[in-house]
């Protein structure tokens, strides 16, 4: 297929050279939808955020990547340093990361690497009242899918529990659900205020993330005591933001969240544990400093992050030595057998090794399944080094 890398360049605002080497090195890839066109950034280049989406359609419409929210080591000084006045607390969800747009009034979900997700464009056609794209097509609603029953971070969500088929004698439940935390020009990249994408989404009936508060930049102990409380529930962690989104939002994670990111990076440890590791020991290390640790809740932090990395890589020695297949599981469900093959091939497409552990045709006529991601690194390097590979 020809592409116009002029038009591209013009649209883009970016040397028409610069277009085409991004090209040749495969850092802009051409994609297709349906009948539909696009190309997305892999990384980021110059201006273009790393998931920008520009569709080859008369108006090559753009949709920007979300920019990469930079982390907070420590709250004090941090806040009072990096904001200007007062200080939005968001809760950090943990699924996976979609902007939903509307391109050519057909309603679409793109991931953070800017391709169009099948699974999720339909999901977020039944969950979510999409009307607000009708009347503002030019903005793009930036949101995290949450559940069990997602294909990309399975994570059992209570509030995201929906029926999907009950008769007399069963109920089945798919926990799957999204919400939104920013709503931004899809275009321009610009943010609304906190307040003003509250009033436009509550209008529309549309989930989002909710403030856990607002606070003066220097109250720091307050927003410590809401990621104290919320690693007791075993939530992720923190955004903060400015009420008017002068400055880009900042985030802040858990214990309980660096503690079950490394017990999944190394159950599957040669193709997640290295690039996991350092970021979130790190992370741990000032964490403790900052909450003022003593010997015995350091000790315990301590036990538990070894036991997650630990326990995990050697129950994955133990599995491979009994001639099982190392996997990821997802459970998934699908209105019909093209939804789901249509995802399959899209996995495919990604070059995603998956295995079908399940399938199964409901009652009402969805289909479930249950399908494990393979990690061939893991699976093959330990097996070899179990018949006597060397490192």
């Amino acid at each position: 297929m020809h592409i116009n890398t002029s038009e591209i360049s013009k649209k883009l605002n970016l040397e028409e050279e610069i277009i085409k080497n991004a090209f040749e090195k495969r850092v802009i890839s051409l994609n297709k939808y349906k009948n539909r066109k696009y190309i997305a950034f892999k990384k980021k280049l110059r201006h273009i955020e790393r998931g920008t989406t520009l569709f080859l359609n008369d108006g090559m419409d753009v949709v920007m990547g979300y920019p990469k929210i930079r982390r907070a080591l420590v709250l004090d000084p941090t806040l009072k340093k990096y904001f200007i006045d007062r200080v939005v607390v968001e809760e950090k969800l943990n699924g996976y990361n979609i902007r939903i747009v509307n391109i050519d009034n057909e309603i679409l979900a793109i991931t953070r690497g800017g391709r169009i997700c099948p699974f999720t464009t339909k999901k977020v056609l039944k969950l979510l009242n999409m009307d607000i794209l009708k009347d503002y097509p030019d903005i793009m609603l930036c949101g995290e899918m949450v559940g069990l029953n997602n294909p990309y971070v399975p994570n059992y969500y209570s509030e995201v529990d929906n029926t999907t088929y009950k008769d007399e004698y069963n109920i089945i439940t798919e926990n799957l659900g999204f919400y939104i935390f920013d709503v931004r020009n899809r275009e321009t990249n610009m943010s609304l205020p906190i307040e003003e994408k509250n009033r436009l989404l509550e209008k529309y009936n549309i989930p989002h993330v909710k403030p856990l508060g607002i606070f003066k930049k220097e109250d720091v102990v307050e927003i410590k005591n809401i990621v104290m409380k919320l690693n007791s529930e075993k939530r992720e962690g923190i955004v903060l933001k400015d009420p008017n989104m002068l400055v880009d939002p900042i985030k802040y994670t858990t214990h309980y969240t660096q503690y079950s990111d490394l017990s999944v990076a190394f159950k599957y440890l040669f193709d997640l544990g290295i690039d996991f590791m350092f970021s979130r020991l790190v992370r741990e290390g000032y964490q403790s400093f900052e909450f003022k640790e003593g010997e015995k809740e350091l000790e315990k932090r301590a036990m538990s992050i070894g036991k997650a990395i630990i326990y995990s890589m050697v129950e994955s020695i133990k599995m491979v030595s009994r001639g099982e297949l190392i996997t990821e599981d997802f459970e998934l469900y699908f209105d019909s057998e093209g939804d789901m093959d249509e995802f399959l091939n899209y996995l495919k497409e990604l070059h995603i090794t998956y295995v079908i552990k399940k399938r199964e045709v409901l009652k009402n006529g969805a289909y479930r399944i249950e399908i494990g991601r393979v990690y061939s690194s893991t699976n093959d390097k330990i097996k070899g080094h179990l018949k006597g590979s060397l490192w």
